[in-house]
């Protein structure tokens, strides 16, 4: 009996029974129906247009209470990354009901894509990816723990949550949710795969520090965002894996993200080596050996999700390519 189940374009979301999986009680992921280049281009217009103006209106109405917390540090920072997730919420929601489309089908953020897989494999993915290599450059001497001022971890590492997790779920909305879903519909998943991980990299060409690697380097963790979100079929999975990969660097390296710093108590982990594999001033996820960490745990979720089949035979290995997922009998 086949366990999986194709969606519009013939990719398997996952090649196991799971929770979330249709011979698991659950309801099975839908893709909805194909749709023309004409159709899909006016629904992208219409959900950008509605993100655009809902990110002008909502700081406009949340301003004077932002205001009032002025001086609270980090406040700025907290404050646009929740601004910016109600707005996504806000214009996600408007353009699936302007176009009365399921808000489970095409973002994967409702219950039913919720689970112990999605939400713990999707964390570990995104942490892993980050940590192995960070911690290797540290035992090779590349990145340094060096001194910083006294404070509390805890108020540093709640610091960093707050920042975080509005602005891992407003970049998931903006790329690997509505929009990932119609470029999906209607070119495939290669096609959609690309196009938001290019733009998730172009999105980041103003921060601080930005280089040709970084940029290249954020569009490939585009890619493996979007690999964790179709191996567990859930966009949960994807904003943890997001989450993760962001707070290991800000609240247990201590590093810059994306270029952008904020201060952390006792530790700083530096770079003392070449930019090319640490990423230099811009944190751990520009260098070479944050792509090595990605490509690893990639390889992991293909073999959870049935793309890729290992078989042993004594001392060697065989590996199966299987874009369509693992079919059981």
């Amino acid at each position: 009996m086949n366990t999986t189940r194709p969606d519009a374009d013939g990719f398997h979301a996952t090649g196991r029974v799971s929770a979330y999986g249709p011979d698991a009680g659950g309801r099975g992921p839908k893709t909805g129906p194909a749709l023309g280049n004409v159709k899909v281009a006016a629904r992208l217009v219409a959900f950008i247009g509605a993100s655009l103006l809902a990110l002008a209106v909502v700081p406009a109405l949340l301003y004077p209470f932002i205001r009032m917390s002025g001086s609270i540090t980090g406040t700025r920072l907290i404050a646009f990354g929740a601004m910016s997730c109600v707005a996504m919420l806000i214009a996600t929601a408007v353009t699936v009901r302007l176009f009365s489309e399921s808000w489970r089908d095409t973002t994967r953020l409702s219950v039913d894509a919720l689970g112990r897989w999605p939400l713990v494999g999707g964390l570990a993915a995104g942490w892993f990816a980050i940590a192995v290599p960070a911690g290797l450059l540290i035992w090779f001497g590349a990145l340094r723990v060096v001194p910083a001022e006294d404070g509390s971890w805890w108020t540093g590492a709640g610091l960093a949550l707050a920042i975080l997790v509005p602005a891992a779920l407003t970049e998931e909305l903006a790329l690997r949710g509505y929009a990932f879903t119609l470029l999906r519909r209607a070119w495939g998943v290669t096609t959609a795969v690309l196009l938001t991980s290019v733009a998730f990299g172009l999105l980041h060409l103003f921060n601080p520090g930005v280089t040709a690697q970084s940029v290249v380097l954020v569009s490939l963790a585009g890619v493996f965002l979007a690999l964790v979100r179709l191996a567990f079929d859930s966009l949960w999975a994807a904003w943890l894996a997001h989450l993760g990969y962001n707070f290991v660097q800000l609240a247990v390296l201590h590093t810059p993200v994306s270029g952008l710093a904020v201060p952390q108590p006792y530790y700083r982990t530096i770079s003392n080596g070449p930019a090319w594999l640490t990423g230099g001033a811009w944190g751990p996820e520009a260098g070479a050996a944050a792509a090595f960490g990605m490509l690893g745990v990639s390889f992991l979720l293909a073999v959870h999700a049935g793309w890729v089949t290992v078989h042993r035979r004594g001392w060697h290995s065989d590996i199966t390519w299987r874009p369509h997922g693992r079919r059981e009998s």
